[in-house]
């Protein structure tokens, strides 16, 4: 699989060479405008798709046999929306994965309580969110992750282990706080697309039509929609023969260090 290393080697082998060929045989300018745009666009499609692994290895399913998946939830805790998921998650007898936002289990800790004295895995998803995130130096967003786990670990005695990039979005620099702060990076399978359905019909169907055993399933407590449907959702899940177990043990990893 195309990863960052190999296509930056590649392309460097390349632009290297051209550069020594035109020495001799000029090439026309845009030859190496061309290279240079189809790099970027390596690039770009290597941080916007976490399932390709391009930069760092994120975990998005397994293979399995058993018609298990895992429901995971973003951008947690939200007064007023999280306590209704956890209602609706505890009447269902279903433990999911929450991946929380450090300012909000700061603000709101007695969610997070609530998350882990009910079996939920509590995973994290930075401190900020901040839509510019991704432009922070591995430094700063090592700190973010850091200063999460604090938070987290004041409330529930727990330093987390599963990290989700914020947006899903993945670059060199978070690489490299991954790997410093020895998380697992946790990505997903199925996109349930809650954040842009216009009608429950239609996030029902982004999910049914194509959930397969393995699959880890993103979706939004933060958005009405998925609390609106979220008892649909589960009784078509259900109806379709899947059992929805904790993502670790879908995993068969540990969540806490």
């Amino acid at each position: 699989m195309l990863n960052y290393n190999f296509i930056r080697l590649f392309f460097t082998l390349l632009l290297v060479s051209m550069i020594v060929i035109d020495l001799f045989f000029p090439f026309p300018w845009y030859y190496f405008l061309t290279i240079v745009i189809l790099y970027i666009s390596f690039l770009v499609f290597g941080a916007i798709k976490i399932k390709a692994n391009f930069f760092t290895k994120s975990i998005n399913k397994i293979n399995t046999n058993k018609k298990q998946i895992a429901l995971t939830f973003d951008d947690a805790p939200v007064d007023g929306k999280t306590n209704i998921v956890l209602d609706i998650l505890k009447a269902n007898n279903i433990e999911a994965a929450f991946f929380c936002i450090g300012n909000r289990a700061e603000n709101i800790p007695d969610l997070i309580k609530r998350m882990h004295n009910e079996n939920h895995i509590i995973g994290n998803h930075s401190y900020s969110h901040h839509f510019f995130f991704d432009l922070k130096s591995a430094k700063v967003m090592q700190a973010e992750l850091a200063k999460t786990d604090e938070i987290v670990e004041q409330i529930i005695g727990k330093k987390m282990r599963f990290f989700r990039p914020p947006y899903g979005v993945t670059n060199p620099n978070l690489a490299k706080a991954i790997k410093a702060g020895n998380y697992h990076s946790i990505g997903w399978s199925l996109r349930s697309m809650d954040t842009i359905a216009k009608t429950e019909q239609k996030l029902l169907l982004n999910i049914t039509n194509n959930l397969k055993s393995g699959d880890i399933v993103l979706l939004h407590d933060s958005v009405d929609i998925t609390i609106q449907s979220l008892q649909k959702i589960i009784d078509a899940i259900n109806a379709k023969g899947f059992e929805m177990v904790r993502l670790d043990k879908l995993l068969n990893l540990e969540a806490y260090a």
